[in-house]
């Protein structure tokens, strides 16, 4: 629950900030702001809030599309980038094969470079659906939706990945 009340805490007082360099310093506490922001950047730095999850070691992390997850110890980010592929067979028919997905992260570990993984599920080969890296594993669990025949590509935004960070 504090953490909770942290979080909501913390992203409150950028509202704050965000908010104070909007207007004219008329209230005690906000500075001159350094330029007028628009409503489109202010909803960009307030949604860039709302993407950050915090996330604990050995537990089920889901995350959407551009949504970064911070590691309680701090030592490590994790960002879903982009779906590079899915060709998993339809839930609603029966495939010789049934497919894959890949996934593209960005993992930034503490003191180091941004680096881009990719994470693969596929049937009978759960050796592509982990990365280790300085004493950390990285597990691709779940994606959803499943694909539908009688559906379109699914949507960026809609997807929904599980992984889970541990240490090894």
């Amino acid at each position: 629950m504090t953490k909770l009340k942290g979080l909501a805490l913390v992203s409150g007082f950028i509202k704050l900030i965000i908010i104070c360099s909007l207007i004219q310093p008329m209230i005690v506490g906000c500075t001159q702001p350094k330029e007028n922001l628009s409503k489109a950047d202010l909803n960009q730095e307030i949604q860039a809030t709302e993407n950050l999850v915090k996330a604990d070691l050995n537990q089920e992390i889901k995350l959407q599309i551009d949504q970064m997850a911070l590691m309680e110890s701090k030592t490590m980010q994790v960002k879903v980038l982009d779906i590079v592929e899915d060709s998993r067979c339809p839930a609603d028919v029966v495939c010789v094969q049934p497919g894959q997905v890949t996934i593209a992260f960005e993992v930034v570990k503490e003191n180091s470079k941004p680096e881009e993984v990719e994470l693969t599920l596929r049937a009978a080969q759960d050796n592509l659906a982990v990365k280790n890296f300085d004493g950390y594993s990285m597990t691709l669990k779940n994606v959803e939706p499943l694909p539908m025949t009688n559906q379109e590509k699914i949507i960026q935004s809609d997807y929904i990945v599980t992984i889970v960070v541990s240490k090894s």
